[in-house]
């Protein structure tokens, strides 16, 4: 064969590799998203994917709670009843319209939307939620959840341009590739040879895409599934691209049949090209950057194994599918020789070759150099003490005026959070009394805060009451919650809890754990690094205890925070909270029912300090200020500012956390039980106008 004859052929056959494989993706796109009713049916399984109906179910909740606010009270049965919703059967319809909408505008002229949006959801839950709870069913809200959004009415046309040029390659591409390997063997003057090297060809172009696959598996892996877009995608890469799998395993087919059969017509072709191929994998290097290249690669393929274990199987199965294939050709051809030459086969005997210079060198070179990249990324991220000194301002703050550091303890205002564990945002609650959790509470200016501690277990995604304090709790639970409450949660917490595991430990819960909980000791450790971050706040916590009191105190031991506890002697006078910050004792501990902790003195009785008002208002207009527990003549005033029952609490708070009503009332207890209200405790603190209230009893702006 001429030189001229030679480059013709080897340029026809990579032509015919790369327009077969491009073919190969083109015909399935055609295939799975220019077919309508593919299109629509893969949509719909992409929609039953149990990650991404998590996430549209939660996004569904989310926009109903968004439109119907005093929802957040029953937040995880909106949430459990949408999630079960979006997986369910009936959006099935909606999803499919849906889908055939988006099929149209990428397939016909006059679209104007390609935007995967399935809508009618919030008819549908509030449906739903009708027949759970009917006497908290929202209204029908007009609420929809973007799947994917590929496109705008502004590049419609260039949508439609490219799925009508992906339909025109799917044929196209296929028929060039045919001619261009057709074109090889009849270029090349030994044909049989030539069709050989074109099977080869499309066996390569069908690895090339296998391996497209492998990559793009990985990296969609890394996708996070706790967002809609991370779980979309993840769950269309499964359903819409890799089918692509089996066009490869025909394609790969189709190259190795056309290898074995016309390779047998060419003595020694097929088994000199298969074990060259072999001998390419399995061969040690001869050359110094054949070491290192081999030596960089397998390390790779290491690391991706520690990184991504599924993502290897695959990756796995794919080597090891080429390699039989290998081997499966290279006994094909030894039979078909041994044959030709009527003598038996003889075993290959292994290829020799001189060792590249120094390659273990080399090796030992790229293996210290893989381990220090390494550990520079294993030590990019310095330690953080939290208890680092920070030095202090030269014009000290306390809790966030310089004005306050001169006065007592309990001749200031604090922004109190009721049930600040009862969190909205956090999942599992049911009828919370606040948005955000602990940490961002206290950012937000809470100075006090007001939790409930019981014993639980931890048993999959929910705690169990111990049952210790189960029957203490259910009676709690339903007298403020109520039975039909109660009973929902139960069911939630049946349907995804399993065996209770460990011992028991405190959680923060609003009677039983099944309704909501937080774990105490993890809250306790965040109060310590905030106290730790923010020097200069003093802040209180009061527990309405249903444990032993050891307990608590030994939770608090625990975290760390007895070294920012202060403990208050009765009689004695309160120290400022300039003398709290400057002695670093700016936390004070105190619990309803217990205390009395030979080992723990800082852990008081806090109505043997503390005195209140009572906390079942059913309206403005009832609201008082009559003692109501601890003594007379304690120090410090506790004001419960909220209404009792569950059906509006977010617009409850909304209403009497503004300055119109709070501000009057305060003024109203102040007036009347003679001193300043300490703990101002509201529903929803991020409400109204409870931090400016706060400041106008303190004097400060």
């Amino acid at each position: 064969m001429t030189r001229s004859h030679g480059w013709l052929v080897r340029t026809l056959l990579v032509l015919g590799a790369v327009l077969a494989a491009l073919g190969l993706v083109a015909g399935h796109a055609n295939r799975t998203v220019l077919d309508g009713p593919t299109f629509v049916d893969d949509v719909e399984a992409v929609r039953r994917d149990d990650a991404v109906s998590t996430q549209v179910g939660l996004a569904i909740a989310t926009e109903l709670i968004a439109s119907n606010p005093d929802l957040v009270a029953l937040a995880p049965l909106v949430q459990a009843v949408s999630i079960r919703v979006a997986g369910g059967e009936l959006l099935e319809r909606p999803t499919r319209r849906a889908a055939s909408t988006v099929h149209t505008a990428l397939t016909e002229e006059d679209a104007d939307s390609v935007v995967l949006r399935i809508v009618d959801l919030g008819a549908v839950v509030s449906g739903v939620l009708g027949a759970v709870a009917p006497d908290r069913a929202p209204a029908a809200s007009d609420v929809s959840v973007t799947l994917a959004s590929i496109g705008s009415q502004s590049f419609a046309s260039t949508t439609l341009l490219v799925t009508r040029i992906v339909g025109l390659l799917a044929w196209l591409l296929p028929a060039l590739a045919l001619v261009c390997l057709l074109g090889a063997v009849f270029a090349s003057p030994d044909r049989w040879r030539a069709a050989v090297s074109a099977g080869w060809a499309l066996v390569w172009a069908a690895g090339a895409v296998g391996l497209v696959l492998v990559v793009g598996g990985f990296l969609v892996r890394r996708l996070d599934t706790d967002t809609l877009g991370g779980a979309v995608g993840q769950a269309s890469w499964r359903v819409f691209v890799r089918p692509l799998w089996w066009g490869v395993l025909a394609l790969a087919t189709v190259g190795v049949a056309t290898v074995i059969t016309c390779g047998s017509a060419v003595p020694g072709t097929l088994r000199a090209r298969t074990a060259r191929a072999r001998a390419v994998l399995v061969r040690r290097p001869t050359s110094t950057l054949g070491v290192v290249v081999r030596a960089v690669v397998i390390g790779l393929v290491g690391l991706a194994a520690i990184s991504d274990p599924i993502g290897m199987v695959e990756l796995t199965v794919f080597v090891v599918g080429i390699g039989l294939t290998l081997f499966a050709l290279a006994e094909v051809a030894a039979f078909a020789d041994a044959a030709r030459a009527r003598r038996p086969v003889l075993a290959a005997e292994p290829a020799s070759g001189r060792a590249g210079t120094r390659p273990a060198v080399w090796i030992a070179l790229g293996a210290v150099g893989g381990l220090a990249v390494i550990g520079v990324f294993a030590l990019a991220r310095p330690a953080q003490d939290a208890d680092a000194v920070v030095d202090p301002a030269a014009d000290q703050r306390c809790n966030g005026h310089v004005e306050l550091c001169d006065r007592t303890f309990d001749d200031v205002a604090y922004v109190a959070s009721h049930n600040a564990m009862s969190v909205a945002r956090e999942p599992g609650w049911f009828l919370a009394e606040q948005l955000d959790p602990i940490p961002e509470q206290l950012d937000q200016g809470v100075r006090a805060l007001l939790v409930d501690v019981w014993s639980g277990r931890s048993a999959a995604s929910v705690v169990r009451t111990a049952p210790s304090s189960y029957a203490e709790a259910l009676a709690v639970t339903e007298a403020e919650l109520g039975p039909d409450v109660v009973a929902a949660a139960a069911r939630i917490a049946e349907s995804v809890a399993g065996v209770p595991e460990g011992p028991e430990a405190r959680h923060m819960c609003h009677g039983l754990c099944e309704t909501g909980s937080t774990p105490f000791l993890e809250t306790l450790q965040q109060l310590r690094n905030w106290l730790a971050a923010n020097p200069d706040e003093v802040v209180t916590l009061f527990i309405e205890d249903h444990v032993d009191s050891s307990l608590i105190a030994s939770d608090v031991e625990s975290a760390g925070l007895v070294p920012y506890i202060h403990q208050p002697v009765a009689g004695a006078p309160w120290p400022t909270l300039g003398e709290m910050v400057a002695s670093g004792q700016r936390l004070v501990v105190m619990v309803e029912e217990g205390g009395d902790v030979p080992d723990a003195p800082w852990l008081v009785n806090g109505f043997e300090f503390t005195q209140d008002t009572p906390y079942t208002f059913p309206t403005v207009e009832s609201f008082s200020c009559d003692p109501n527990r601890g003594r007379p003549d304690a120090p410090l005033f506790l004001l419960n500012h909220w209404l009792s029952g569950f059906s509006a609490l977010v617009t409850d708070a909304q209403h009497i956390n503004t300055a119109e009503v709070l501000l009057a009332r305060a003024e109203r207890c102040r007036d009347e039980r003679g001193q300043i209200p300490n703990f101002v405790a509201v529903n929803f603190v991020v409400f109204g106008d409870v931090q400016a209230v706060v400041d106008t009893l303190n004097g400060v702006t």
